[in-house]
């Protein structure tokens, strides 16, 4: 074995030492002072100032975490109101079409756009056919309960049409309504904030709204048929 190959071995089995015995330098406080590693900006300094330095980087990394956890717990809280309170609106309406309205207008005070697509529903603005429903869900929810990101020309105009306005650079949280493993259709959320919605997010509160959805759309009627809305028109 050459000097080389006996120095390295020597290393490795020092630097192994080192892993299972992390507390070594802590009965031994004179060889800290006198190890030293090197730096490019700072040329030779102390593993005590090294350890220093890491232990203020990671301070400020959970810091910024935290900040940024405590962002997000207020914008969650924030939308659990708001969800909770679209939700109660919901439960009250008597026909379909108004539930469909009122998760556009509330999406509208979160300066967001909503949509509601169902499965061959006979209001082509609310529409969305089985063959469509099928090339989105295998591109893009592949058994994952959202989709939440930017969204291609091809998938806009798949899900929401080409006249209707759907944020080119905006981004989207897509759920599917399901409903005994059934599909009936999507509900969507945009942002013309390109950043807004993203895979990273939590989307337990939008989940449990398209439950309710769900279950409405099975035991509500779309809207009141003609000749009661002309009969209730005349006795009013």
């Amino acid at each position: 074995m050459s000097q080389l190959e006996a120095d390295a071995l020597t290393a490795e089995v020092v630097a192994e030492y080192l892993k299972d015995n992390p507390d070594f330098f802590k009965h031994r406080p004179e060889l800290v002072d006198r190890l030293s590693l090197p730096s490019q900006q700072s040329g030779s300094v102390s593993l005590v100032h090294v350890q220093m330095a890491r232990h203020r980087q990671r301070i400020e990394d959970l810091e910024e975490e935290i900040t940024s956890l405590m962002s997000l717990a207020a914008s969650n809280d924030r939308t659990f109101h708001e969800f909770m309170d679209l939700q109660e609106q919901i439960l009250k309406c008597e026909y379909f079409a108004d539930v469909c309205a009122m998760i556009e207008e509330k999406a509208r005070t979160l300066n967001l756009t909503g949509y509601v697509r169902l499965l061959n529903n006979q209001n082509a603005n609310y529409s969305l056919s089985k063959e469509q429903w099928s090339r989105f869900s295998t591109n893009h929810f592949n058994g994952k309960n959202a989709y939440l990101g930017r969204l291609r020309q091809a998938d806009r105009h798949l899900l929401f049409g080409e006249q209707l306005f759907a944020p080119e650079l905006g981004s989207y949280v897509i759920l599917p309504l399901i409903k005994r493993n059934i599909p009936l259709g999507i509900l969507a959320f945009a942002s013309e904030d390109g950043g807004h919605f993203q895979p990273s997010m939590d989307t337990l509160f939008l989940r449990h709204l398209a439950l309710v959805v769900s279950h409405l759309i099975e035991i509500l009627p779309w809207q009141q048929e003609s000749h009661e809305r002309i009969s209730t028109s005349f006795i009013n």
